[in-house]
Order: structure tokens, then C-alpha cells, then sequence
């Protein structure tokens, strides 16, 4: 659900990486129109972090330092991606990532090539009415998860002889295998 406290757990993880590892640098990419918003809470709340927006037509990573936070958009990383693959990244962020949930899209493409550590995927929705949208947000997290693509298909959708699916099956095999990588949380497990 939205308004649990996504953003505040990550900068959590990465003042805690800041700590154990001053050298690591992390990525945060997220739609315009949060951007400020985690500058602000970045500011508010972790105000130890080195924070470099990468946004807007002068944006560069000239100078960039090790450590720290590089903070962009969706938009700007597939304009980009040259220049932010020229960096290590020990941590990606991926914030409202539906905008990801579709595989065949060249920003989905574009993000999957940035190599690190570790890959986070925060989202309120990641579902609406297709599990295709969970195979492309898992293929950011860890590709190994769900397996190949044909694979995931035969073993949870319903499909006629065309290939059109019709529904879903095994379930509760899926939830087994997204345990390990997967939070999910709703207003009832925390509103107390």
C-alpha cells in the first residue's frame, strides 16, 4: 500500500551503508514528480549523505565523488544511461517502479543494464491485472527468482492455443519463490 514508509526504510539502508561502507555510491531513480521529495527527505533526514541530482539540462557526474546518492528520473536515466553506466553503483533504488512493469518498454530495457550490488523496486501497485507485471519488476531485483520468461508462463498462467491467458494457476508457488526478495506490506500490518 502507499504511505507505509518505503522511502524511509531505504534512506535507513543507505545511512547504514554509508556507515559500513563510505565508499559506496547509490543510484535512486524515480518519477519527476517525487524527485524533490526525496531531495527533501534526503536533506531532513540523513543530512550525513552526499546528495548529487543528476536532472535538467546541465545535469553531469563530473566530479562525482565516491559515496553517496545520485538522484534522477526515469526519463533522464534512458537519456543518460552512457554516463551512468560509466559508474559503480553498489545500490539501485527504483521508486514507483511501475514505470518498469512492462518489459517491452526501452526504460524497463535501459534500467536492467545498470549493474550493482544490490536492486531495490518500491512500489504502492505492483500488480494490476497481469503477473507479466511482476516478472519485469522481479528481473531488476534478481532474474534468477522466476527463472526464463517461457518457464514463468507454462508454470503460472492459463493459456488457450493461442496463447492468450485466460487466468492463473500456482500461487502459492509463487509466493514461496518471491518470499526471499519481496516485502509486502499493507495498512494492516502496520497501522498499530
Amino acid at each position: 500500500d502507499m504511505g507505509l514508509g518505503k522511502t524511509h526504510q531505504v534512506m535507513g539502508l543507505l545511512c547504514l551503508l554509508a556507515d559500513k561502507d563510505p565508499e559506496a555510491r547509490t543510484l535512486v531513480v524515480c518519477p519527476r514528480g517525487v524527485l524533490e521529495h526525496w531531495h527533501t527527505l534526503l536533506a531532513r533526514f540523513a543530512p550525513g549523505l552526499k546528495v548529487h541530482l543528476f536532472h535538467g539540462p546541465s545535469r553531469s557526474l563530473d566530479g562525482l565523488t565516491a559515496g553517496g546518492v545520485v538522484l534522477t528520473t526515469y526519463d533522464i536515466l534512458f537519456r543518460s544511461i552512457d554516463d551512468l553506466l560509466e559508474h559503480t553503483w553498489a545500490v539501485t533504488v527504483f521508486d514507483e517502479a511501475q514505470r518498469i512493469k512492462n518489459w517491452l518498454t526501452k526504460i524497463a530495457s535501459a534500467v536492467k543494464t545498470i549493474p550493482c550490488r544490490y536492486a531495490f523496486v518500491l512500489t504502492g501497485t505492483p500488480l494490476e491485472n497481469r503477473l507479466e507485471d511482476l516478472y519485469s519488476l522481479m528481473q531488476v531485483v534478481d532474474p534468477k527468482v522466476l527463472g526464463p520468461l517461457w518457464r514463468y508462463i507454462v508454470d503460472f498462467h492459463v493459456t488457450d492455443v493461442r496463447g492468450k491467458v485466460l487466468g492463473y494457476r500456482n500461487l502459492a508457488l509463487l509466493r514461496r519463490r518471491l518470499a526471499p526478495v519481496m516485502l509486502r506490506r499493507d495498512r494492516r500490518l502496520v497501522r498499530d
